[in-house]
C-alpha cells in the first residue's frame, strides 16, 4: 500500500522553549517538488502560528523552500551569467550589464537578503545614485533591477519583484557653459603647436562630439564639396578594456557643410600627418583617421579630455569640457538666430525638441515681447 503524503505544515505542535519562545516543526513540498522539514519560531504560540502559515502560503507562491541563493548579489551574478550571456550577441553589451552590477548595485545592495528586499531599500538606492550618476545609467540601473527580478520571481526565489513604483531622481539641469569669443581665442592661442590643436578647433567650428570627431577618417572628409559626413563614433569597449570605433550616438549618419577655413585647417593637418607617417614607415598603424595617435591607433578619449583640460588651464579661461565646445557652437548659432531645425539637423540631435530643451533658454526673446507680437504685426511694425 502506497505511503499517505503528509500535508504542508503537518508536524509537531507549538511547544514552549526553556527562552520563552515557542517553536513547531513541519513537513512541507514546495512547488518545484522539494521535500524538507523546517523550525518555525514565534515569540508566542499565535506568532508561531502565524509564521507557519506566513511560510507555507510563500510556497503555494511558488517560493522555492530552500536554495542556495540568500543575497540579492548572489542571484545577480548568477541571473547574469544563466540568462544574459547567451542571448546577447554583443559582448559589450554583457559588459555594460556586468559593470552597472558589479560597480553600481552590489556594493550598495549586494549583500541585501532576496526574500526580504524592499522597495523603500530599492527608492533609497536610486535616490543616492541620482546625486552622481547620469539619468540614461540610472534607467539602465533600473531596467538591470527589474529583469533580474522578475526572472527571479519566475524561478521562485522571492513571489513579487519589489520594484514597482520606483521613481528615478529627476536631475538638475546643467548650466551650459559656452565659450565667449575672447575666451575661444586664448584657448586656441594655448592649444598651437599641441597635437590636439586641430580637433580642438573643428569641435568649436562643427559642434561635432569628441567620439565622432575622433572616428573620423580621411574619407569622411569632402574637400571638393566642402563637407563632412559623421558616421561613426568612438566608444570604450568595456570588455575588452579598449577604445573600438561604433555607431553614433543616435545610431545615424549626416553629412555637415562647413567653412573654407575648416578645409584649410584640415588639410594643414593632413600635411603633418603624412610627415609623421613617413616618419614611422610601416610601425604607423593604417587606420587612415584624421585624429588618432602618433601611431595610427584609435584616439583615447580619456586622453583627450585630459588633454583638453591641461590646454584650458594654460588658457587661463574658466574651467570647461571637451563637450563645452559643443554648447558653445550651438549657442553661437542660436545668437545668430540661425534656423533652429537646421542646427539640430547639424548637430546630430534625434529631434529638434532636444536642440530646444538644451538650448532654449538660450533663444531671444521672452513672455514680453510674445504678448507684443501681435499688436506690432497688425500695427505694420
Amino acid at each position: 500500500m502506497a505511503k499517505e503524503r503528509r500535508e504542508n505544515g503537518a508536524g509537531t505542535k507549538p511547544k514552549q522553549l526553556a527562552n520563552g519562545k515557542w517553536w513547531k516543526k513541519i513537513s512541507y513540498t514546495d512547488n518545484y517538488g522539494n521535500k524538507g522539514r523546517k523550525n518555525i519560531y514565534g515569540n508566542s504560540e499565535a506568532q508561531c502560528k502565524a509564521n507557519e502559515k506566513t511560510f507555507l502560503k510563500e510556497l503555494a507562491d511558488g517560493l522555492k523552500a530552500a536554495t542556495d541563493i540568500k543575497t540579492l548579489g548572489q542571484w545577480l551574478t548568477k541571473w547574469l551569467e544563466v540568462y544574459k550571456k547567451p542571448p546577447i550577441s554583443e559582448i559589450t553589451t554583457y559588459a555594460a550589464y556586468e559593470h552597472q552590477i558589479n560597480q553600481h548595485i552590489i556594493p550598495e545592495l549586494g549583500d541585501s537578503q532576496l526574500k526580504k528586499l524592499q522597495r523603500v531599500h530599492i527608492q533609497e538606492f536610486f535616490n543616492k545614485k541620482g546625486e552622481k550618476l547620469s539619468p540614461s545609467t540610472l534607467k539602465l540601473i533600473k531596467a538591470i533591477l527589474n529583469d533580474a527580478l522578475n526572472m527571479a520571481v519566475v524561478d521562485g526565489y522571492i513571489t513579487k519583484n519589489p520594484l514597482v513604483k520606483i521613481a528615478l531622481p529627476t536631475p538638475e539641469a546643467k548650466k551650459i557653459k559656452p565659450l565667449v569669443k575672447d575666451e575661444i581665442v586664448k584657448l586656441l592661442k594655448a592649444a598651437e603647436g599641441s597635437p590636439f590643436y586641430t580637433i580642438i578647433y573643428l569641435a568649436i567650428h562643427t559642434g561635432a562630439r569628441k567620439g565622432e570627431l575622433a572616428a573620423l577618417t580621411w574619407d569622411d572628409i569632402d574637400f571638393k564639396a566642402k563637407k563632412i559626413h559623421i558616421q561613426h563614433s568612438v566608444k570604450y569597449d568595456r570588455a575588452n578594456r579598449k577604445f573600438i570605433i561604433g555607431s553614433t550616438k543616435t545610431d545615424g549618419h549626416r553629412s555637415i557643410p562647413i567653412h573654407a577655413t575648416v578645409l584649410a585647417e584640415l588639410k594643414k593637418h593632413k600635411a603633418k600627418q603624412a610627415a609623421e607617417k613617413l616618419e614611422l614607415g610601416d610601425a604607423y598603424e593604417k587606420n587612415n583617421l584624421v585624429f588618432a595617435k602618433p601611431t595610427g591607433e584609435i584616439l583615447s578619449l580619456t586622453v583627450l579630455a585630459s588633454k583638453f583640460n591641461a590646454i584650458v588651464k594654460e588658457s587661463g579661461i574658466e574651467r570647461r569640457t571637451f563637450h563645452d565646445l559643443r554648447h558653445t557652437f550651438a549657442s553661437i548659432c542660436i545668437s545668430r538666430k540661425e534656423n533652429v531645425k537646421a542646427l539640430s539637423e547639424y548637430l546630430g540631435h534625434s529631434n529638434v525638441g532636444i536642440t530646444y530643451n538644451t538650448y532654449g533658454h538660450l533663444m531671444p526673446g521672452d513672455k514680453e515681447s510674445i504678448a507684443n507680437a501681435i499688436t506690432a504685426y497688425l500695427a505694420g511694425e
